[in-house]
């Protein structure tokens, strides 16, 4: 998902639904080339998951016209800044997107989700106005605050197509005023029949896609530089390293089996010698 909104929001380009769909496709093409051949149930999954994400990127490429206030700027920014105070020590990290609109800069970032939960601790994400901090230090840009783009893991499907050969107007029907949209004009249903469907689904939108906007007061930045500061202080003071095990931090872990095996107990060492490889 990550490189088709890439694709998408690239500035010479944008915006630009087809490349955005390619670049999706061909990164799941390599993902493809990497993965063994597994059981029949493994492959029918991963074929939903694409479709999945097709779907995704397509409902977004019809809402997000009418929601970009703003243009992009700069895509996939990787940053490399010295923290103050401590020599040779560098804080690295890669933003997703970065636009302007009319009151300045801001960053965006790209989420994807099975459901939305609450966005009051947003305004307490260290992670976002870090990277705030870090693209000021590098690149001279005062960042306003950080937009959260957030995709829902679920597509919105067309209207049923009822035995009549019309569109079902039932409010119940897991779909989007953009959607129904669509569907009557690449249909060529005439439109005037469905006004009272399109009303309900633009006055009750369900949502697919959601926009929280957090804006930095000047001294929350000043606060974020002084806590980079001392979390690196701690990390370079031999500090103690133990789990922190919760859903957010163990969803698509890499280590789960031998971490489960140091929770349990067990001797994590056999399965890492045995299903991974040492860096240098």
């Amino acid at each position: 998902m990550h490189k088709g909104l890439e694709a998408y929001y690239q500035p010479v380009t944008f915006p630009n639904p087809e490349g955005a769909r390619q670049a999706f496709l061909s990164s799941i093409k390599e993902v493809e080339s990497k993965v063994k051949v597994g059981p029949i149930d493994v492959e029918l999954r991963f074929n939903e998951l694409r479709e999945l994400g097709l779907g995704m990127l397509d409902h977004y490429f019809l809402w997000a016209p009418s929601h970009d206030d703003f243009h992009p700027i700069l895509v996939e920014v990787e940053f490399e800044v010295p923290i103050p105070g401590l020599s040779d020590v560098v804080y690295q990290g890669r933003i997703d997107l970065v636009v302007e609109d009319d009151f300045g800069y801001w960053l965006v970032d790209h989420k994807t989700t099975a459901q939305f939960g609450d966005v009051e601790w947003l305004a307490l994400d260290d992670q976002c106005s870090s990277y705030a901090w870090a693209i000021r230090e590098q690149l001279g840009l005062e960042v306003r605050g950080v937009i959260y783009n957030e995709l829902r893991k679920k597509a919105p499907r067309t209207p049923r197509v009822l035995t009549n050969g019309t569109l079902s107007v039932a409010k119940n029907q897991d779909t989007t005023f953009e959607t129904y949209l669509r569907t009557l004009q690449e249909g060529g249903y005439n439109w005037k029949g469905y006004k009272g469907i399109l009303r309900y689904l633009r006055d009750n939108p369900k949502e697919y896609v959601r926009r929280t906007k957090v804006m930095y007061r000047p001294e929350t930045l000043a606060l974020v530089e002084d806590r980079i500061r001392k979390e690196a202080q701690v990390m370079l003071n031999d500090p103690a390293i133990y789990p922190t095990p919760s859903r957010f931090n163990c969803n698509g872990c890499s280590f789960f089996r031998p971490c489960l095996a140091l929770h349990e107990g067990r001797d994590p060492d056999i399965i890492l010698d045995e299903l991974y490889e040492r860096r240098a």
